[in-house]
């Protein structure tokens, strides 16, 4: 019995490491952007009477929860991973609601009450990680504001960096400062404000980094059996393995795929493709575009940060491109992703 029980806990240790292994980088954007609209759905503050309390009559239960076992648990994660491979990973779906593709670099506004009158105050940045020579903008929103400043703090050492006034304009309050080569990787934005009578203090986190690689154009788009292929050129200022992101968008500006390549380059003038594959593409119109670039050098060891790059691009236009040029072949999954569906499968039937 003890060597049946010890087996099923460590079917269950073994299924949870594996949702966390396959589902882990989609797992944290969704928290976000459910942060994010919780954010935009926040209303002003208002006194209400207490509802009146109803007597809740006791519901009586008839029957026990059926127990979900670990041969459940290994079924549906086998299925869900099933229905991730009908599209290539270089090549994933991209819709209107999946927020956090559509803006990797978005910085979540900081809010806070100043008295028990529902009186709000909120900072924000234009956005989270700046590249060098990239302004910092910052703004400040809420009533009866007399005063405020900016102070940029190394984190690490508890250093003021510099200080910049808020300006008041017509719908908030601003300010900005211009970007350094060499500033600290760990930095706060400070801002002080004058509410009310009361000092208000809220702390913003930044980072600030000077680019590794820039992004400097694309070649026009080809077709390579079920895939439209488009070679992205760069310079790199370090060697090492980079990632490349970019949104593809339709005619209509909808949303079509997040495309993605991965691949070790060297230092100097290099290039990679970003690919997208037709089961994406089918009924979308044309002429397609990219934007949305993101370029990381990927950290080489535990401990070491990612480092990041510039576009010289906003977007790029892919023109004359036919749809109908590509293979409608289904996307085959590479024999590691056939290995980790197998292996669910298999946990699946308790093998």
């Amino acid at each position: 019995m003890k060597k049946h029980s010890f087996l099923k806990k460590m079917v269950a240790i073994s299924i949870t490491a594996i949702v966390v292994w396959l589902f882990w980088p989609s797992i944290a954007p969704k928290q976000l952007s459910t942060a994010n609209e919780r954010l935009t759905k926040k209303t002003t503050i208002k006194t209400i009477n207490p509802p009146q309390k109803k007597v809740v009559q006791p519901v009586s239960v008839t029957g026990k929860p059926k127990k979900i076992t670990s041969n459940d648990s290994a079924l549906l994660v086998a299925k869900a991973y099933a229905g991730e491979l009908v599209f290539p990973p270089y090549s994933q779906p991209l819709t209107d609601k999946d927020f956090d593709r559509l803006n990797p670099n978005f910085f979540n506004p900081q809010s806070m009450l100043v008295d028990d009158d529902g009186t709000k105050v909120s900072a924000a940045l234009s956005k989270y990680r700046y590249t060098y020579p990239e302004a910092v903008f910052a703004t400040l929103t809420g009533e009866n504001i007399t005063h405020a400043e900016l102070q940029l703090v190394d984190i690490e050492t508890g250093e003021l960096l510099l200080t910049r006034k808020f300006e008041q304009s017509e719908e908030n309050w601003q300010t900005q400062f211009e970007g350094q080569r060499n500033l600290p990787s760990q930095l706060q934005a400070s801002i002080k404000a004058h509410i009310n009578g009361k000092n208000i203090n809220i702390t913003l986190a930044l980072k600030y980094v000077d680019s590794v690689a820039t992004l400097e154009g694309f070649d026009s788009a080809f077709h390579d059996k079920a895939d439209m292929v488009i070679k992205a050129h760069l310079k790199t200022r370090e060697q090492g393995l980079y990632r490349i992101r970019a949104n593809l968008f339709d005619a209509n500006d909808q949303p079509i795929a997040h495309l993605v390549s991965k691949e070790k380059l060297d230092k100097g003038n290099t290039s990679l493709y970003l690919k997208a594959h037709q089961s994406v593409l089918q009924g979308r119109k044309a002429p397609f575009y990219l934007s949305t670039f993101s370029i990381e050098l990927m950290s080489p060891a535990p401990g070491t940060p990612a480092k990041y790059g510039d576009s010289l691009l906003k977007e790029y236009v892919i023109k004359d491109f036919a749809v109908a040029s590509l293979s409608h072949r289904p996307y085959q999954p590479s024999k590691q992703e056939q290995q980790r569906l197998l292996l669910l499968q298999n946990m699946a039937e308790g093998r």
